[in-house]
């Protein structure tokens, strides 16, 4: 399909209004002038036709002699009509009287049947010109009409004097709307175009292509709206990309942790079933063992349903006034519970506000948070203390977890909010864990409008801090 440009347009416009803004309104005047000269001029042939009527009357001269004087000073063809038509009198001494037609049925002495003078413009056959014509009724002894004529050459020079102002204008006109249609070209069309441009080469898989905002205006708008819509698809296909490989890597993931305690339950129950079922030695342990590994597959599940849920949006975590104090002290108790046979690990909660700790928070999704770093916490503990610290700050609280375990290496510390990532000490049977529990904390944390943030020292201990608002 052939597209008609922006310039192309201009011009049709400019075309079309110079036509009809300008020509036909021109020709209209032309018109107008035209006759206002005409009109001009016969208003001057009658002062000249009264005038000479006058002269004439107080004179005393002969009518020819006075008629031909009179077009001597004023340049004015006179003629001078009897009653019936004949031609008494006239200016021009070129024109012989005798021979000329009777002038009874000439149209300025008709148009005097109905008003006070006539007036007609037409070629004379006698002098091979273009005539106005204006006559008058007198009351005279032979003279009955007086008639003042004057060439149209007069009148021409006017109206063509006119017209070439008039036509002045509109080249005047013209030429400022050419120039207003390049400026137009220049201030809109070719912004346009290297937009158009632009938007063409994105198009084509160029998506860091960026076009250039020279204006705060409408096309300046344009410019930035195709920038930012370059940048949302170009930061769109990078997450598409990023979650393409995550994907992979989840997946991989995913298999070889679901792989691991399968094997091992598969392994434990065909060993029963291929008789350390009646050994008394074996079977107990190796039921424990399983029902560890069901344990650990049964988290390893509950992790993935909980990742997958709040990555892809499907958990809502809405926020609400909460006390969030008894939902700590009720995570302290369980773990202590799990530990009260580890005399050496003491878990403390240090509350600085002395107040209850009411937050905008989701109650399940908070107690798996502390519940997640609490176990982080025991999990890297071989003895010490495991401290859970709450500050006021103005408009939020601050929590720190703090334990004095193991510590986390520098390289490891940037990656230990990546799925299925733990550290190499992580990696001891005494230590195992699906690798999801800090995505998880981070991803509910975020969904709170916080942060959580991680400072750890080798062989010292670690810290996780994170704020609440509160409510």
């Amino acid at each position: 399909m052939t597209l008609i440009k922006l310039r192309q347009k201009l011009f049709l416009l400019l075309f079309a209004l110079l036509s009809v803004g300008l020509v036909l309104p021109t020709y209209v005047i032309n018109r107008t002038i035209d006759t206002q000269v005409k009109t001009e001029i016969t208003n001057s042939l009658l002062s000249h036709n009264k005038a000479f009527e006058l002269y004439s009357r107080s004179s005393n001269l002969d009518i020819g002699i006075a008629a031909l004087n009179f077009s001597k000073q004023t340049g004015l063809r006179v003629t001078l009509i009897a009653k019936d038509g004949k031609v008494i009198a006239e200016s021009d001494s070129n024109i012989v009287l005798n021979k000329m037609d009777n002038h009874l049925n000439r149209p300025e002495v008709q148009n005097l049947k109905n008003m006070d003078y006539g007036v007609s413009v037409r070629y004379s056959n006698t002098l091979k010109k273009d005539f106005i014509y204006v006559a008058r009724m007198i009351e005279a002894n032979d003279v009955s009409y007086i008639r003042l004529a004057q060439t149209m050459d007069f009148a021409q020079t006017l109206i063509d004097l006119r017209t070439t102002n008039q036509n002045r204008i509109v080249i005047i006109v013209a030429a400022i709307l050419f120039v207003f249609v390049f400026f137009v070209d220049k201030w809109i069309n070719n912004p346009i175009k290297k937009i158009v441009n632009v938007a063409q080469e994105i198009k084509a898989g160029k998506w860091d292509r960026r076009a250039d905002i020279l204006s705060n205006d409408e096309i300046g708008e344009l410019a930035e709206n195709i920038n930012q819509l370059a940048e949302k698809i170009e930061n769109d296909l990078n997450k598409m990309k990023k979650m393409s490989d995550v994907r992979s890597e989840f997946l991989t993931n995913v298999t070889h942790e679901l792989k691991t305690p399968i094997s091992s339950i598969t392994g434990y129950l065909e060993t029963l079933l291929n008789g350390a079922l009646n050994d008394e030695n074996v079977n107990t342990v190796f039921l424990k063992r399983s029902l560890k590994n069901s344990h650990r597959l049964e988290a390893l599940v509950t992790d993935l349903v909980d990742i997958s849920r709040i990555e892809t949006g499907e958990m809502k975590i809405d926020l609400t006034p909460i006390n969030i104090l008894p939902i700590i002290e009720e995570i302290v108790n369980e773990a202590k519970l799990r530990i009260k046979k580890r005399q050496d690990i003491e878990i403390e909660i240090v509350n600085h506000s002395k107040n209850d700790i009411m937050v905008n928070s989701n109650s399940d999704r908070i107690r798996q948070v502390f519940d997640n770093l609490i176990s982080n916490a025991i999990r890297y503990s071989e003895r010490g203390k495991i401290s859970i610290v709450i500050e006021d700050d103005k408009e939020e609280y601050l929590f720190f977890v703090s334990d004095t375990g193991s510590g986390i290496n520098e390289e490891s510390l940037s990656r230990i909010f990546e799925r299925f990532y733990r550290t190499e000490d992580a990696r001891t049977k005494f230590r195992k864990g699906t690798g999801l529990g800090l995505p998880i904390v981070k991803h509910i944390i975020e969904a709170h409008n916080s942060s959580i943030n991680v400072d750890s020292i080798e062989g010292k201990g670690t810290t996780f801090s994170f704020a609440l608002m509160k409510s």
